[in-house]
């Protein structure tokens, strides 16, 4: 079989050098019928595997293409998935911020309750002890006058 091939491009060869020059200097006159019934030969002795590479080399763009469209919508996918992912973290970032933006707000507030009642209970220890100072005063002066009055009877 390559030793037909062989034969056939030796034809061919053959038909096209012995073509006759024409005036425009390297360009010669050829039989176009044998030269394409020489090809068509070739063709139908060449193996079958080498047609069907053909077929696949013809068949490559496409499956390169669909490669890299597929290759383009997975990227595409990854992407969108990093950015809602992204968009999540922001989310839940901006969540725990105001979490604990909350919880400052709360213990602050609570520490000024706490001392708002440390002052409260300090004021009413105060008011208790001047009371009882007051009573203190009066129950020594009511003491003297009934002192006094005890030792003015006596006399």
């Amino acid at each position: 079989m390559v030793d037909q091939i062989g034969n056939m491009l030796d034809k061919l060869e053959e038909e096209i050098r012995g073509g006759k020059k024409t005036i425009l200097g390297n360009l010669r006159a050829v039989d176009d019928t044998k030269c394409l019934e020489y090809i068509n030969r070739i063709r139908e002795l060449m193996p079958h595997s080498l047609t069907e590479a053909r077929v696949i080399l013809q068949d490559k763009e496409n499956i390169i293409e669909n490669a890299k469209a597929r290759a383009r919508d997975i990227v595409a996918t990854a992407n969108e998935d990093a950015e809602q992912r992204i968009a999540e973290n922001a989310i839940v970032a901006e969540a725990k911020a105001r979490a604990n933006a909350l919880l400052d707000d709360a213990q602050n507030k609570a520490d000024n309750l706490t001392a708002e009642c440390y002052r409260g209970v300090m004021e009413m220890f105060d008011s208790a002890e001047k009371d009882f100072s007051d009573f203190l005063q009066t129950i020594d002066n009511s003491k003297r006058e009934f002192y006094n009055m005890v030792r003015g009877d006596r006399r």
